[in-house]
């Protein structure tokens, strides 16, 4: 056997091992592979359906429940919707959207949300795919297509992602995901991605990592109560810019095309008031991607001031649509889509501007605090302060939260950490409608399954109207004395 017979030989040899290494692995510790792509939750008292993943942050637990007085169905990809043919059946073309519950279809029935709506009316051989989920940001979608969105071959990309990633919270995404390596763009991301087609790769990495992180991933309404609270955007707007980008360079990488959906909120009816606002640097980096990539950009403020609707028969609340919001915007993607007859093999993107994109300043950001907690146009933020009273305090922390107040989808506006009760000052920024939340937190370690939550949302503050000063807070009784 000479030289060249015996490195053929060799190479033949180590890769016959590593396939049936590769086999039996996949067969012995299926479990393990199982929870490697979706770790188990730990369990926690009135968990929402939302699950931690060290990947993605939290996502949907597969099943049908009843949610608003609506049927929602996630199927075992953790996408909403029925359980889909992998591979795709040929024939069949396949659109799939990402965002959050704006469009994940918060408060409508499954066959309303418009990816469906817009499936149904391209014909049977279109299936309308939702991987939105309530809360997502642009890197929770990048990570969602890289574990699973991508397996399903999708041709259209509906990229809706813009509320999550703007939002002012008490946590910045890729730092909870930079903690967990998670899928970054990055060479240690990419390398990752490459040694996951392995699993004896995926059960050490279980073993030895994910299964350690995964008590420490939580919830999203434990998340949002963090002690790590910065007031900052939760995707940095150049961070925006890059998202999207790589999302389009995903699609293309597929074989996939790229439609963009600036999503709409009750303000863009009222033309007077929604001038300045903290989303408007963001539609505008959107605009930029799209024209850059030759995407076409669907306009969803502007259908529904077209449409002659009223707020409330567009919105449930301030962003959420309703099921004629949904049809509306169905209805334009599959136009646009007709329009471009994509189904018969037509194209929806040109060659787009090709410029680079330069570096986008956010006015409503200085440094790391946002002016949404500090004040808008040098105005003087807004608080709720007083006293906080708990005779049943013995050591850590109280965490105490402000919730934007009478709306479907509560949001913390900002959180602050008390090491004992006594006088507490909440900035709060712009005027709004807000109500408390505490956690009693004895370790000091940040809220979890164990820690006491106390709602106090019984009280709730107008601050549109008037100031929350010199309040009481008791948290033995659960109540709030006012002034």
């Amino acid at each position: 056997m000479n030289t060249k017979q015996k490195i053929i030989f060799t190479a033949c040899t180590t890769l016959g091992l590593w396939l049936t290494s590769e086999a039996l692995v996949s067969r012995l510790y299926k479990a393990e592979l199982d929870a490697w792509e979706s770790p188990p939750p730990s369990k926690i008292k009135g968990a929402p359906t939302l699950k931690g993943n060290p990947y993605l942050l939290f996502e949907f637990a597969p099943g049908v429940r009843n949610e608003q007085g609506v049927t929602v169905t996630i199927n075992s990809l953790g996408m909403r919707g029925e359980e889909i043919e992998i591979p795709k059946p040929q024939g069949i073309k396949r659109l799939i959207t990402t965002g959050d519950s704006s469009v994940f279809g918060f408060g409508v029935e499954d066959n309303q949300v418009f990816s469906q709506v817009a499936a149904e009316k391209l014909g049977e051989d279109v299936e309308g795919l939702c991987a939105a989920v309530p809360g997502y940001s642009s890197y929770q979608s990048i990570n969602f297509l890289r574990l699973r969105g991508l397996k399903t071959e999708p041709d259209l990309l509906v990229v809706a992602n813009i509320w999550s990633d703007n939002n002012f919270d008490s946590f910045v995404d890729k730092d909870l995901l930079a903690t967990t390596m998670g899928f970054e763009e990055s060479w240690v991301g990419k390398l990752q991605r490459t040694l996951s087609n392995s699993a004896i790769f995926r059960v050490a990495d279980w073993k030895l990592r994910v299964r350690k992180q995964q008590e420490k991933i939580r919830t999203v309404s434990w998340q949002v109560g963090s002690s790590n609270h910065i007031g900052a955007r939760r995707v940095e707007i150049n961070d925006y810019v890059n998202n999207l980008t790589t999302l389009v360079g995903m699609a293309q990488e597929n074989n996939a095309e790229v439609v963009f959906v600036m999503l709409a909120n009750e303000d863009d009816l009222n033309l007077e008031k929604n001038e300045g606002k903290a989303w408007t640097p963001y539609r505008q980096a959107m605009k930029l991607v799209a024209e850059t990539y030759g995407a076409p950009l669907i306009n969803v403020p502007k259908l529904f001031i077209e449409s002659g609707l009223s707020k409330d028969a567009l919105f449930l609340d301030e962003m959420h649509p309703t099921a004629k919001g949904h049809a509306i915007m169905g209805e334009a993607l599959a136009k646009l889509l007709n329009d471009a007859d994509w189904v018969g093999g037509g194209s929806i993107m040109t060659g787009g501007t090709g410029k680079s994109i330069p570096t986008q300043e956010d006015p409503f950001v200085k440094g790391s605090i946002s002016q949404a907690v500090t004040g808008l146009n040098g105005a003087e933020p807004v608080k709720i302060s007083g006293t906080l009273q708990y005779d049943g305090f013995e050591s850590g922390i109280i965490h105490l939260d402000a919730i934007t107040a009478q709306t479907r989808n509560p949001e913390v506006i900002n959180a602050i950490q008390l090491t004992q009760p006594g006088p507490f000052a909440l900035p709060v920024g712009l005027p709004k409608k807000v109500t408390l939340r505490a956690y009693i937190d004895p370790e000091g370690d940040g809220p979890d399954a164990d820690d006491i939550r106390i709602d106090l949302s019984d009280t709730v503050f107008h601050l549109d109207q008037r100031a929350a000063n010199n309040i009481i807070v008791n948290l033995d009784s659960k109540s709030i004395q006012l002034p």
